[in-house]
């Protein structure tokens, strides 16, 4: 055994397929065909079940793919371990985050991180937040960025900022004029209550910000009579600003928020400010080479500097 052939025997379950999979390892079709035969064969039993052109693996094929992981999770950290011993800095960082985090830090990040580390290549996996968690714990992913709190407990968090919730309404909406100035608050407040016949797009009931307004709506005692269940935040605003619902925020997004015309209006809602920690997130146990560190602190930087430009408060806090 070797770590190629664990490799191939890995690419041949990711994709289930042996021509997508020597695709992927750079391998004629023939040639992966015999070493999967050739494998089976000195191994007593097949890996994989034949389903036309699909591969499902067979019991000990899921056994095989579990402890293959493993293994080459655990020479994956012992290179990183050696690199960072000769401080070659050399090797491959691969990154998860939210398409909206993509597009608002990463500019700010990866020219910096590359000129510091020219030889270390990053791949970004954008997805939300449980499937950035299961890519952690699978190997797939080494650092991710999202909202806490972190679903499963081999998962290790660091917290970067904390982010405010906030409410938007549509630029012209009536409602705004019954917003109040309150001293613990950095956005003029809006009773919940007022909103009660309004609609409200929100996210899926599988992400982070769908679960933190659900608790706010709990909290308060409130329940939106209409809502439109939308997984894009960008597509939410932008239907805010159409005056088709209210939807939410968080005060980071401000600066980043893209509108056309008018822009929605902003607030505080709730008993007290509801606030995300927004995290850095790997493995458990999982060596953290000097380069992924450094990536860190440098979204750590940027995300405080966002919070630097965060737009004012004045007339309702309208993006602008």
């Amino acid at each position: 055994m070797d770590f190629k052939e664990l490799t191939y025997v890995m690419a041949l379950a990711r994709y289930q397929n042996i021509t997508r999979a020597a695709q992927s390892l750079y391998l004629s079709q023939p040639a992966l065909t015999r070493f999967l035969q050739r494998l089976e064969s000195t191994l007593g039993q097949p890996l994989f079940n034949r389903l036309g052109n699909r591969l499902m693996l067979t019991y000990a094929g899921k056994i095989y793919v579990a402890k293959a992981q493993e293994i080459l999770m655990m020479k994956k950290e012992l290179d990183e371990t050696m690199q960072d011993i000769a401080r070659s800095h050399c090797g491959h960082l691969r990154i998860g985050l939210s398409v909206f985090r993509a597009s608002s830090f990463l500019a700010g990040v990866l020219p910096a991180f590359s000129r510091q580390y020219p030889n270390v290549q990053i791949v970004i996996e954008e997805n939300d937040s449980v499937a950035l968690e299961s890519a952690l714990c699978s190997g797939d992913l080494d650092l991710a960025f999202f909202p806490l709190p972190a679903k499963r407990p081999e998962i290790v968090t660091e917290i970067l900022r904390s982010e405010e919730l906030l409410l938007m309404l549509p630029p012209h909406d009536p409602i705004a004029g019954c917003a109040q100035t309150r001293p613990d608050f950095r956005f003029p407040w809006l009773d919940l209550a007022l909103l009660k016949n309004h609609r409200f797009i929100l996210q899926k009931k599988d992400q982070r910000t769908r679960q933190i307004i659900d608790k706010l709506f709990h909290d308060n005692n409130f329940v939106p009579e209409r809502i439109l269940e939308i997984q894009n935040i960008e597509v939410a605003v932008s239907l805010t600003v159409a005056g088709y619902g209210c939807s939410f925020t968080r005060d980071v997004h401000l600066s980043q928020l893209s509108v056309a015309g008018a822009a929605p209006q902003c607030f505080s809602v709730g008993h007290q400010r509801t606030f995300s920690d927004y995290a850095a997130a790997y493995r458990q146990g999982m060596y953290l080479p000097d380069y992924a560190r450094d990536f860190i602190r440098l979204v750590r930087q940027q995300l405080n500097a966002e919070s630097d430009n965060h737009p004012k408060t004045d007339d309702h806090a309208a993006v602008q």
